[in-house]
């Protein structure tokens, strides 16, 4: 039997006429890994900051049994300047130095790393030195609050990669069912103040959760038309004196029956987002030649080319700090580039939602009045108290003044304010941040039925994997098209990890390459085979036409068809083609390859 290591015991708590917890209790045990999900505001992040101790309980309590040792995620703490990663960590743990380069190799965290100041460090390093601190000190009860906002694919497949082998407990809130699903046995929901608990993962949860709401609305459908029938009767009866005491058995009964309905909450159905779509003629949206992007003399990324045709759903992904916000608000015209051109469709309309914008908030103003004002003319009352439903603000909420909002409610309103609109470019910068998962899969639903471009950074996986078309990379100093899906551009991180994590525990002899450099020369050799890939399917393809037009000259000698004597000249070429690209990726991959082990001995 495991032993409990924290439990909750008919928790209340208010803000104001609000109550986000209503006599909720549960209790976490030994090895639990438990997904919190629920809608937002309903109360995920108030019951870890309890919990935590930054907040405290109205009413009820909070026990931690003996056994527990709780681990937190400092989030907001400033990392020092003055000492190495190394220093701060051991200094931090109070562990000698070759169990801290344990913990920071299961984290990517390479001498290079481990020597510089941590805050010289990107945003995703940072992030992997905070989670390093907190399992240095040995916990057994991870207590994390969306841990996967800001972090880039690469650290959060580094934590989730940790979390699937953790041998302890934790208490995990997050919007990306992507990540639940892999990390989670266990799923804790808050809706209406209350808490379920099921033993499963989120997805079998979910749809369990969808059997019996279907459920609820056929029986309550069931017992609506029961009543109406009872209901026809007493109308008809009530006064006739041979009937009265039958109609009053029937009104008791209609009773009882009303009692059976079960109470489902409209603000609970599932969302559905709806974006004005545009009309979009074919063509390209953007291209950009030799463009340099960054901030006065600092060049953060070079020599980008691309084009996205009108229309195209695509990511930009990459570590954080390698310039993907600032290649977004440079095509938004936010930043002006440092050099090459960039040139819009001369109808481009473009909408761009900055994470960190709240330029657009202004003090003393409502959140309806804020709607009213950012749409356009055309648009009506109903439509723009539809999107603001769609974002999660009903009833008084349509009545807070912006300045007494969360920063995530300010950013669910600041997202809702774009999209009123009706663009036919969408540029957006972690849409998905402070979104529960419900609204993240309806909002990838909605762009994915939009007609217009949309250019989006976001690291939710289901999200992103719902939505693009292609995968662009900032990488290297410069911006490259992956030549895949978003699926496998994640398996090629993971892939990347994992050799990686091995060539740490074995580093190779042959070369004096820096980490970085094999790494590039990695990537640059996945992305080769993954171009024969593709060379190998179209071969399959064309051969297999090339057979059937082959059989048919043959079942026919007699017989001439131009069409297919001039498709089959086309194959021949396509073919030959195809052969000449196979045999090129294959010297190339060669020649990465010979880089990589350096200089034969002879």
């Amino acid at each position: 039997m495991p032993h409990p290591l924290v439990e909750g015991r008919h928790l209340t708590k208010s803000y104001g006429l609000q109550v986000v917890l209503d006599d909720l209790s549960f209790l976490v045990t030994e090895k639990q890994k438990v997904a919190l999900i629920g809608r937002n505001g309903a109360g995920k992040s108030t019951l870890l900051k309890i919990l935590t101790r930054t907040e405290q309980a109205d009413g009820g309590e909070v026990q931690f049994y003996p056994l527990a040792r709780v681990g937190v995620v400092e989030q907001h703490e400033i990392l020092p300047g003055t000492i190495s990663t190394l220093a701060y960590l051991e200094e931090k743990s109070e562990k000698p130095e070759w169990t801290v380069r344990k913990h920071a190799a299961q984290f990517g965290l390479r001498a290079s790393h481990l020597a510089q100041a941590p805050a010289l460090l990107s945003g995703g390093y940072q992030m992997r030195v905070k989670l390093v601190a907190m399992l240095l000190r040995e916990p057994n009860l991870l207590l994390l609050d969306e841990p996967v906002n800001y972090l880039d694919l690469q650290t959060l497949l580094f934590l989730e990669r940790f979390l699937q082998d953790y041998k302890g407990a934790f208490l995990l809130a997050a919007h990306d069912r992507t990540f639940l699903q892999h990390t989670c046995t266990d799923t804790y929901e808050i809706e209406r103040g209350g808490l379920t608990a099921y033993h499963g993962p989120v997805d079998e949860y979910l749809a369990y959760k969808r059997e019996q709401l279907e459920y609820e609305l056929r029986t309550n459908k069931r017992l609506s038309r029961e009543i109406a029938h009872h209901q026809e009767f007493v109308d008809r009866f009530r006064y006739k004196a041979s009937l009265a005491s039958r109609a009053q058995s029937k009104i008791k009964h209609i009773e009882k029956l009303r009692n059976k309905i079960s109470h489902i909450d409209a603000a609970l159905a599932t969302t559905r987002i709806s974006i004005p779509s545009p009309h979009v003629t074919a063509g390209p949206a953007v291209r950009t030649q030799n463009v340099s992007i960054g901030y006065g003399d600092h060049v953060v990324a070079h020599g980008i080319d691309l084009e996205i045709v009108r229309g195209e759903k695509v990511v930009i992904a990459g570590e954080n700090g390698r310039g993907k916000s600032t290649l977004l608000k440079t095509l938004a015209g936010a930043l002006p580039q440092l050099a090459g051109s960039i040139k819009w469709w001369h109808k481009a309309d473009i909408g761009y939602y900055d994470q960190k914008t709240e330029t657009t908030l202004v003090p003393n103003e409502t959140v309806l009045h804020y709607l009213t004002r950012l749409a356009p003319a055309e648009a009506s009352g109903e439509r723009i108290l539809m999107m603001a439903g769609n974002f999660l603000f009903r009833n008084d909420d349509l009545d807070k003044p912006t300045e007494v909002l969360s920063g995530g409610e300010r950013a669910r309103l600041c997202l809702a304010g774009v999209l009123l609109h009706e663009h036919n470019v969408l540029l957006l910068d972690e849409p998905t941040n402070h979104l529960d998962v419900e609204t993240t899969e309806a909002l990838a639903l909605a762009l994915k039925e939009y007609t217009g471009t949309v250019i989006v950074i976001s690291h939710a996986r289901t999200f992103v994997d719902t939505l693009v078309d292609k995968v662009f990379e900032v990488r290297a100093g410069t911006v490259r098209r992956y030549m895949g899906s978003y699926e496998q551009y994640v398996d090629d991180l993971v892939d990347l990890m994992e050799q990686s994590l091995h060539e740490e525990e074995q580093p190779a002899v042959s070369t004096n390459l820096p980490t970085e450099e094999r790494t590039e020369l990695h990537i640059q050799i996945k992305e080769h085979q993954r171009s024969q890939e593709r060379t190998n399917k179209r071969l399959a393809l064309l051969d297999r036409e090339k057979s059937e037009i082959l059989a048919y000259f043959f079942d026919n000698p007699t017989e001439y068809s131009p069409s297919k004597s001039q498709r089959l000249s086309e194959l021949d070429e396509e073919l030959t083609g195809l052969e000449k690209q196979w045999l090129k990726d294959q010297e190339r991959i060669d020649a990465l390859r010979s880089q990589l082990q350096g200089p034969s001995l002879t």
